[in-house]
């Protein structure tokens, strides 16, 4: 049967270190949801052992409930930064299980370390950021995973998230110039062709 949803196609041509094992179950569940959703996925990620998803436009909640279903589904082991905040009593463990890193925004060397430190001590590293930092409209973009990326020696998937067309687009390989402000510039550009929950906030 024809998956409109491109989960099969996509699962099938993930790279074996990047994936996770999980239960027959929770791949099954991941699918229903994100298929609920009737969300779609386009491109692959490279064969490579470290990669960072760059996702934007991050402009809602949302963003991270069309995505979990998806991490399930692929039965991806992906890490990913958030706000320190959302590791609450009750949810902490679960967002501990799918990959989630902790941040203090007002102290992020340390999470920073963190992932470095992971690059170093894994054979393989799948990463997942996004560079705005925040649901808010900013002006200034984070470019810590450029360090980052350059540091651990990683390929940057440039993956669009748009919910005009529903759907999550892994894309272009980006190259950093190692100018920081032109490659900000550069990744601005590119995702203004996806459109987030909020636009106004991009």
């Amino acid at each position: 049967m024809f998956d409109k949803s491109g989960i099969r196609e996509f699962r099938s041509s993930i790279p074996d270190h990047f994936r996770a094992r999980r239960s027959k179950f929770f791949i099954l569940l991941g699918t229903l949801i994100f298929k609920f959703y009737d969300w779609k996925i386009e491109g692959s990620l490279p064969n490579k052992k470290r990669v960072i998803i760059t996702a934007a436009p991050h402009t809602s909640y949302e963003d991270f409930i069309r995505a979990f279903p998806l991490v399930l589904a692929l039965d991806i082991k992906v890490n990913f930064l958030a706000k320190d905040s959302i590791f609450k009593f009750g949810i902490k463990h679960f967002f501990n299980w799918l990959g989630g890193i902790p941040v203090n925004r007002d102290a992020p060397y340390g999470a920073k370390k963190f992932i470095s430190n992971l690059g170093y001590e894994r054979d393989a590293i799948l990463l997942g950021i996004t560079p705005e930092g925040t649901r808010k409209k900013v002006t200034k973009w984070k470019t810590g995973f450029l360090r980052i990326a350059e540091e651990i020696n990683a390929e940057i998937v440039l993956t669009g998230i748009d919910f005009e067309h529903k759907r999550f687009v892994f894309g272009e390989i980006f190259k950093p110039t190692g100018d920081n402000e032109k490659d900000i510039n550069s990744l601005k550009v590119y995702f203004k062709k996806f459109k987030g929950k909020h636009p106004e906030r991009f």
